[in-house]
């Protein structure tokens, strides 16, 4: 049987390029946007782009979806993966 460790706060904070993902509610709640008023930005250019997890399983990176909150956000900052 495989054997996991969780790893404690101080741990994480030794690792910044750590990027956490956020699901539908999460990103609706933080940006103030409808799902389909973030996927007409998303259309445009102008909210980052959904990344799919698996299965039907979507997600935003948290960075970006702060960088857009700031307003620092621009469509070329983004990962494509």
């Amino acid at each position: 049987m495989k054997e996991f460790k969780f790893m404690t706060k101080n741990e994480l904070e030794l690792m910044p390029d750590i990027e956490r993902m956020v699901k539908e509610g999460e990103c609706a709640w933080l940006s103030g946007t409808s799902r389909r008023a973030r996927a007409h930005m998303e259309n445009k250019g102008e909210f980052p782009k959904r990344l799919h997890l698996g299965g039907r399983a979507i997600g935003w990176r948290l960075s970006e979806v702060q960088a857009w909150i700031k307003g620092e956000w621009k469509p070329e900052d983004s990962q494509t993966e």
